[in-house]
């Protein structure tokens, strides 16, 4: 298990992660109405390791941020309408989980959080404390987002260097 977490270590990870893989690229995909996807996934990475730090419980927390980061990544307008999209809310856990398959290395714990974040639109439960952190924390960002239209993550945005013009 990880040491206490901190916001500086949370973002030199997230440097490097930008650098190993596309996540940046999740940016020009709308998330929720106008938030676009990768500060969605960050913004869900962030609050689950603030809060999991906060419990005073011990979680990996590496894992975790990784998890949250690749839970939606797929890459498509999930809501521009296209029939072949839908039923997306339960297909997509399992395409973010091929994409990031196809890029970096995978713990059992990251493949759980991102094949079962959607839990219980989808059947099967998080296995992991983790995995049911970043489930809770991702329904309360996508709600907060539904409701909060105009930047609602005004701080994250700027470290991850996010133009919200997605949407």
């Amino acid at each position: 298990m990880d040491k206490k977490w901190n916001s500086e270590t949370f973002w030199l990870f997230y440097q490097q992660l930008i650098e190993d893989s596309n996540l940046e690229s999740m940016a020009d995909y709308p998330q929720h109405g106008t938030t676009c996807r990768l500060l969605h996934s960050v913004a869900v990475a962030y609050f689950s390791c603030r809060l999991a730090s906060a419990l005073g419980i011990r979680f990996h927390m590496r894992d975790m941020q990784r998890g949250a980061l690749f839970h939606d990544y797929f890459f498509y307008d999930a809501q521009d309408g296209d029939p072949q999209h839908r039923n997306h809310w339960s297909r997509h856990p399992e395409i973010a989980w091929r994409n990031a398959a196809k890029e970096l290395e995978l713990t059992g714990i990251e493949v759980d959080i991102i094949r079962t974040h959607m839990f219980p639109l989808t059947p099967r439960p998080p296995r992991y404390r983790e995995g049911a952190m970043v489930t809770l924390v991702d329904k309360g960002c996508s709600v907060y987002e539904f409701f909060k239209r105009k930047n609602p993550y005004p701080r994250l945005a700027r470290r991850c260097v996010v133009t919200e013009s997605a949407g």
